[in-house]
């Protein structure tokens, strides 16, 4: 049930991001929570740097979740 509040609380915080006064902008919205997933990746491979193994599957999963989606940071 935690994970549901700070998954929430989380696309609560990053829809607030994409309204345009009364407009809200779905495509900054799919972008956030696509870059937000790549970042928390990332930081996998920071954390791990040194392991050859999972550098490249860090990198690998970036750059196919980018394409997949067409996310540019």
């Amino acid at each position: 049930m935690v994970m549901v509040r700070t998954l929430n609380a989380r696309i609560d915080e990053l829809s607030r991001r994409c309204w345009r006064g009364t407009y809200f902008d779905f495509e900054r919205f799919a972008e956030l929570i696509v870059q937000d997933c790549v970042s928390q990746i990332a930081l996998i491979g920071i954390s791990n740097f040194e392991n050859k193994d999972i550098a490249w599957t860090v990198e690998t999963a970036i750059d196919i979740i980018k394409s997949r989606f067409g996310v540019e940071e």
